[in-house]
């Protein structure tokens, strides 16, 4: 839902900057709970707006289809995924205990309904060039921050076994 009684401080521009970061927010937010509920072939965009307590022609203008609506709900959920890893990776604890962390937070991952949101992406990508680029971006973003632990490692002296970071 917008907040439409947010802080009225600061000039025009700034607060119509913010209440647009907000809407945005609350499509974006609404999108990712109506396509957990329903997936991504039977989602509405009308449903969308009425979760997000904003008119269609919001996600129209701010989005410009369904597509780039999902695109950006994957995003925003791998922008996430991926500092909340960059920051777990970035602990001083042993790799095999980071390690672990991370086997542990796919479990959770899993059932936030992120991978399945990623699955179905994948396979709209079989067919759509643009949603294949969009979801190599973000899953090439894995790999990029997997090669930088691999290689922090191994400066540290970990032995790769013939393997190379990337």
């Amino acid at each position: 839902m917008v907040d439409r009684t947010a802080d009225a401080s600061g000039s025009r521009a700034e607060r119509r900057e913010r209440a647009t970061a907000d809407t945005r927010s609350a499509i974006v937010a609404a999108a990712r709970e109506r396509l957990l509920a329903d997936g991504y072939a039977n989602l509405s965009t009308r449903a969308v707006a009425e979760a997000a307590e904003v008119p269609l022609s919001q996600i129209h203008y701010h989005y410009g289809s369904k597509l780039q609506l999902i695109l950006a709900v994957l995003a925003a959920e791998n922008a996430r995924l991926l500092d909340r890893q960059r920051t777990m990776f970035d602990a001083p604890e042993p790799l095999w205990v980071r390690w672990e962390l991370a086997c542990d937070f796919l479990e959770t991952d899993v059932a936030s309904g992120y991978v399945r949101i990623l699955q179905e992406m994948i396979a709209a990508g079989w067919s759509d060039a643009e949603v294949a680029a969009s979801v190599r971006e973000m899953v090439g973003g894995w790999y990029r921050l997997l090669g930088e632990v691999a290689r922090r490692e191994e400066k540290q002296g970990a032995d790769l076994f013939g393997f190379t970071p990337e």
